[in-house]
């Protein structure tokens, strides 16, 4: 890793003004989770959204969340900030350089480098001073499907078992509709998702208010995505899916289905249509989003084994980095790990952390 040769700056009402574009001129490509969609979500989160520019060897948009509380400020990227990897050791001391600048009143900052998880990549990490932590977004262990592959030779590597379970939903007249977003199918979208696990709904499923948050926020920047699918057997749509379009990705971001299926293979059938129209629209990759580590893909216990069994018949589980934190003050660091952040997880009512 370089160790200098950036410097970081908040960024101009301009480029905020035209803050997605930019974000999708980042070295990683763009990801949705550094756009203005996020930054809104996050601020009903009691986030606040820091839109930073990274000056250098190259230049990266990078949109921090700012947890503020008696410890300071502390920044999360979420999967970012977008660099190429061999910089993040010069984004640390750009970082630090600008403590009485634009990173004033910061103790400590999160990273998430969306990068394969390997010994060595941990070791440059630790060596630039990142310390690892425990994971925050959910597909830091995911399924990627690659799109630039013709159509025919994407569905080859699928798993057998899924091709037929695609193949016998389409014969036997399975229709999937991409629908239009709105209130109506919001609610659909959410009644749908609490069929999961019994009824209990999905892992962390939080207000129907934050999801009309998250969906309309990505439909108004132009990413977000609705599918529904029929069986003919419901009163209504079987299974769901939302999904989020932006820069080379495609993300399977939330999904639903009454378990009482007439067909089976629908769900299925659905993220494979959406897969074709994605890669129609240029997207180059599809993350089925949220699965165990590849290490723990057979553990029963583990609270994402099924959507993870679900998932893997795409392809294999990729692990990638977990979040890292880089230190700018120990003490202050310390207080917010050993005092604040139990208190803001009871609040917050979110055991795993609360970004």
């Amino acid at each position: 890793m370089q160790g200098s040769g950036f410097a970081l700056r908040d960024a101009t009402a301009a480029e905020i003004a035209d803050w997605d574009a930019l974000v999708l001129t980042n070295p990683d490509g763009g990801q949705w989770t550094q756009s203005s969609a996020y930054a809104t979500l996050k601020r009903t989160e009691r986030l606040h959204p820091r839109h930073l520019v990274l000056e250098g060897p190259e230049t990266v948009y990078a949109l921090a969340l700012e947890h503020r509380s008696l410890a300071g400020r502390f920044w999360y990227f979420a999967t970012g900030p977008g660099a190429s990897f061999e910089h993040f050791g010069a984004i640390a001391d750009a970082i630090r350089a600008a403590r009485d600048g634009a990173a004033k009143g910061v103790y400590a900052v999160k990273v998430e480098p969306f990068e394969v998880d390997t010994p060595e990549r941990r070791r440059a990490l630790a060596a630039a001073g990142y310390r690892a932590a425990n994971p925050v977004q959910q597909n830091t262990y995911t399924v990627l499907v690659d799109l630039t592959r013709p159509v025919d030779e994407i569905f080859a590597g699928f798993k057998k078992s899924l091709r037929n379970h695609i193949r016998y939903a389409e014969r036997n007249g399975y229709r999937v509709e991409k629908v239009e977003p709105g209130e109506e199918t919001y609610r659909t979208m959410y009644a749908l998702m609490q069929t999961v696990s019994g009824g209990k709904g999905v892992e962390g499923m939080k207000p129907f208010e934050y999801y009309c948050t998250l969906w309309g926020a990505a439909v108004a920047q132009g990413s977000g995505h609705f599918w529904f699918g029929y069986d003919g057997a419901h009163d209504g749509p079987q299974a769901s899916a939302f999904m989020i379009r932006f820069g080379r990705y495609a993300l399977a971001k939330d999904g639903g289905s009454v378990p009482d299926r007439a067909i089976r293979g629908g769900a299925h059938l659905i993220r494979w249509r959406a897969m074709q129209w994605f890669k129609e629209q240029g997207a180059e990759v599809y993350d089925a989003y949220a699965t165990p580590p590849s290490w723990q893909a057979d553990d029963t216990s583990h609270r994402l084994h099924g959507p993870g069994v679900f998932k893997r018949v795409f392809g294999p589980i990729v692990d990638h980095l977990p979040t890292h934190d880089l230190v700018l003050d120990a003490r202050r660091y310390r207080l917010f790990l050993r005092l604040l952040l139990p208190i803001e997880r009871r609040v917050r009512r979110r055991p795993w952390g609360i970004w």
